[in-house]
């Protein structure tokens, strides 16, 4: 069993939005589309890329906070009223995922966008696609995954294809300057989890592993740092971080984010969602994965003694992120429909453990204070 790594051309660092005029060129977009939203359009954000793109380009801003196939119809009608030729993706992971689609369904012959949706089969030529990353979390600039909701309060689902990996990143940390705190601790707790449960997947990979156990270190040694105004280097590190949590989803992930994906039908955020299960999720798996959690806690500098889980609930603390569902306000419906959906997420597919029903009924129990 193998694993395939496709990765985009990267231009990454402070003032690297400054190339974007340039690879449209290169790109032979003539008359791209901007996909963004309101928040970075009110933070400036927007407006940076704006100037720097070809007088004909388009720009979208009615991305919603959790994609969803009606929001990427309603943006790859943009493209196609408009006649353009590209797709420039600015923003975090609902942006960039929305992005992701539009693009593959600018290069399909299907009738309707549903065909696309969790069949990667289907897909055939790719709208030519820059992605430019405005949080430090989802690694949706490089993953070769697009998760849409169906419809809204609907579960998320993932189409994985190489095809869907942008043709280019433009990672900028200068662009995460109007991030708020929590968004920043929220988002980065996703790419370290991205990174955990890429490296535990089976099977090993020397390449994305290294990344991956990279990317670990940087969040646990810069996260708060990220938080502060001056943290400009931090939050370059965090990105770097992001980027390597991308990669090791061409691995998989694990059973944090079989709790997510179940339990994101509410408009919580995905990053919260995964964080609140991580460390239970994680000490369900370090039992039958000794010798890579050793790797894991040596890489995160660990003190002998410290289990990752509990590492993972400090971190969490001081970062003053919820720990339970009760305290974001999820309300649960059925407790075995839950269970039964995280059990036979895809999710669980590469991890070296894989929780049954019980197990994953007993973290809902934990998660909701029962």
């Amino acid at each position: 069993m193998t694993t395939q790594l496709t990765l985009p051309r990267l231009v990454f660092g402070r003032g690297a939005i400054e190339c974007l005029g340039k690879e449209t060129e290169v790109l032979g977009m003539r008359r791209p589309l901007l996909i963004s939203d309101r928040g970075l359009e009110s933070a400036g954000v927007v407006a940076s890329a704006q100037r720097l793109l070809p007088q004909n380009a388009l720009t979208y801003l009615d991305t919603e906070a959790n994609p969803s196939l009606p929001g990427a119809e309603a943006a790859f009608a943009a493209y196609q009223r408009n006649a353009c030729d590209g797709v420039i993706a600015l923003g975090g992971g609902s942006v960039l995922d929305t992005a992701k689609f539009l693009a593959a369904l600018a290069g399909s012959s299907v009738t309707q966008a549903s065909e696309l949706l969790g069949n990667p089969a289907r897909i055939g030529a790719v709208a030519p696609l820059i992605a430019i990353p405005t949080t430090i979390g989802s690694g949706s600039e490089c993953s070769p995954v697009s998760a849409l909701h169906p419809e809204s309060g609907s579960i998320a689902v993932g189409t994985r294809s190489p095809r869907l990996v942008p043709q280019l990143a433009i990672c900028d940390p200068d662009l995460t300057r109007s991030l708020p705190r929590r968004l920043i601790a929220a988002t980065g707790i996703d790419a370290l989890a991205h990174c955990i449960e890429g490296f535990f997947s089976e099977p090993a990979h020397p390449i994305i592993d290294a990344l991956a156990l990279d990317g670990m270190a940087r969040v646990f040694k810069d996260i708060h740092a990220a938080m502060e105004p001056e943290g400009d280097a931090a939050r370059g590190s965090l990105m770097a971080a992001a980027f390597a949590g991308g990669a090791a989803i061409n691995k998989g992930l694990g059973p944090a984010h079989a709790v997510a994906l179940v339990c994101g039908t509410q408009d919580h955020h995905h990053g919260t969602l995964v964080g609140i299960a991580l460390p239970l999720t994680t000490a369900l798996v370090v039992p039958h994965a000794a010798e890579k959690a050793k790797r894991i806690e040596q890489a995160l500098g660990l003190t002998a003694g410290v289990r990752l889980a509990d590492a993972l609930r400090t971190l969490m603390r001081s970062l003053e992120l919820p720990a339970s569902l009760v305290e974001i306000g999820y309300k649960a419906g059925s407790i075995e429909d839950l269970a039964a959906g995280m059990a036979k997420s895809p999710f669980n597919l590469t991890s070296p453990y894989k929780p049954g029903h019980e197990e994953y009924r007993a973290i809902i129990l934990e998660l909701l204070d029962v």
